[in-house]
């Protein structure tokens, strides 16, 4: 039986007699990043050859978000996508650690699209596990009435996430337990981390700060403290509710010893007794202080309360431009990759160059790899790149580089970590906006002994190509170079085939014109 949508679990009955409806899903297993990032503070759009300092992901405060709109399972729950236009999507993947799909059901599983957009960023996605008020309490005292099947509803939760391949789960008790229940709701959330590890070594599971695990009353603490400790013991983090004071996160250092950044500080982005909005950055500003990790609640209100939806890339853009200097850029390094830079909509729909339908369409797991800061940073009128629908070389949409910017020409497109061991296999599809565009790819690279240097290639004038003709000394030319330009329906092909043992760390376009960007390709020899 194929599936085609994916919906949550309702009952405690519903939960303990799940199957697997078909024997496999298409759904992407999660991609590894470096083990490096750069501060969203130190990050230079134009900045030749990035020089911000490396720092190693250990240690790092982490960034959640809880995707919690309209009660969830919308357009988005559909396998195979759906057609309709303008509905929600995310694209600053790189600076996100993990990703929670929210509802209000029992148990949350996170539709596939979700799950292949950020699995292809290297983002653990979470679904959620909650019970509320009354009939929450009675489900528990179920659960716990007889022990065996409080184990097998563990198994089942392990099961759900190993067929759907999502990461873990958030813990959600928002109701009130017996006291000789407490003891008991530990040791569950304790068994299914255990079981969880064993199947899923990267999965997690996060409480969130409701009930108390000293009186059984539910009482928010927006803190770490002995209320919520235990539960914090056995698992792997704790989201805050987000009505905390700065005295209450510099409580929550003091108590979480060397797990500080196992701390997620709750910010609702819809304000609800916390700063939100667009100021939502404030409250971040606090958290990084205490290097504290953050929970983002509710991110899509950027898309939920506008009137008008066409405005909803201006207003996310303003959002996370806000929130960049709070947050870590993270680095792709598996190869091979490639990016049609897609953000899984669009009003039409495109095949190797054709169009194919003139229907719009909406779904995420064809959401491609996105660059390492899909917006500018400089807060002007005029952005340095943004989002085409409508142009593509596959999909939907491609990425506009804007041309020249308060005097600068060049675009970063990625930071990366892309080691070659012995050739080099790079393409890159643009089209000019203008009769004669001059642009110019750039490559920054570090030999073996960690040296940067680069390669520049492109197209001058009336077709002139050209490669490393540079201005000073740091461009290498490598050997056995195969570099050529082909021209398919009005997009520029740029191939080119060399020997190196290296690591790409930057991609780059210099163009003082308006530029499309339709796929880029990266491998090594010695993978492919």
């Amino acid at each position: 039986m194929e599936i085609t949508e994916v919906l949550p679990i309702k009952s405690l009955e519903e939960a303990l007699s799940w199957k697997p409806l078909s024997d496999s899903l298409p759904v992407i297993h999660l991609k590894d990043r470096a083990n490096y990032s750069i501060n969203g503070r130190d990050y230079k759009c134009h900045e030749r050859f990035l020089t911000s300092k490396r720092l190693h992901n250990q240690g790092l405060p982490k960034t959640l978000i809880c995707h919690d709109m309209q009660g969830g399972y919308l357009n988005d729950r559909f396998v195979n996508g759906t057609k309709s236009s303008n509905e929600y999507t995310f694209y600053n993947w790189s600076v996100i650690d993990t990703f929670v799909y929210f509802s209000h059901n029992f148990i949350t599983i996170p539709p596939i699209g979700w799950i292949n957009a950020a699995h292809k960023h290297g983002v653990k996605v979470l679904g959620t596990l909650i019970t509320e008020w009354t009939d929450g309490n009675t489900l528990w005292l179920q659960v716990f009435s007889n022990l065996e099947k409080r184990d097998n509803l563990v198994d089942k939760l392990v099961e759900i996430c190993k067929y759907y391949k999502f990461d873990g789960y958030l813990f959600n008790v928002e109701n009130e337990l017996e006291l000789e229940n407490i003891e008991n709701m530990i040791e569950t959330v304790s068994l299914l981390r255990t079981k969880l590890k064993t199947a899923i070594t990267h999965s997690e599971v996060i409480w969130y700060d409701s009930v108390s695990m000293e009186t059984g009353k539910l009482i928010w603490q927006n803190q770490l403290n002995n209320h919520n400790k235990l539960a914090f013991q056995a698992c792997d983090g704790i989201f805050l509710n987000y009505n905390w004071k700065e005295e209450d996160l510099a409580k929550s250092v003091a108590n979480a010893g060397n797990r500080v950044i196992d701390v997620y500080v709750g910010v609702d982005v819809f304000g609800r007794n916390c700063v939100g909005g667009l100021d939502s950055y404030k409250s971040l500003e606090i958290i990084r202080k205490y290097d504290l990790s953050v929970a983002i609640f509710a991110p899509g209100w950027t898309y939920e309360t506008l009137s008008d939806k066409n405005k909803f890339n201006a207003v996310e853009d303003t959002f996370w431009r806000k929130l960049y200097p709070f947050l870590y850029i993270h680095i792709p390094c598996t190869l091979p990759f490639t990016t049609y830079f897609c953000r899984g909509y669009g009003s039409k729909k495109i095949e190797n160059f054709v169009l194919s339908s003139l229907d719009a369409w909406y779904d995420l797991s064809k959401l491609n790899y996105q660059p390492s800061v899909p917006l500018c940073l400089q807060d002007g009128n005029f952005p340095c790149n943004s989002y085409v629908d409508g142009e593509a070389v596959i999909g939907g949409g491609c990425l506009r580089l804007n041309g020249n910017n308060e005097n600068t020409s060049y675009h970063r497109i990625f930071v990366c970590h892309f080691e070659v061991k012995s050739t080099l296999y790079f393409e890159i599809t643009v089209k000019a906006l203008k009769p004669y565009d001059s642009h110019k790819i750039f490559l920054g690279a570090l030999d073996p002994y960690g040296m940067p240097y680069k390669m520049e290639f492109g197209i001058q004038g009336d077709n002139n190509v050209f490669f490393n003709n540079c201005d000073d000394y740091s461009c290498i030319i490598p050997d056995s170079k195969i570099y050529n330009l082909t021209l398919e329906n009005g997009w520029l092909l740029h191939k080119l085939k060399c020997e190196m043992v290296g690591i790409i760390v930057e991609v780059a376009i210099e163009t003082e014109e308006p530029l499309l960007i339709g796929h880029l390709f990266i491998n090594d020899g010695s993978s492919s």
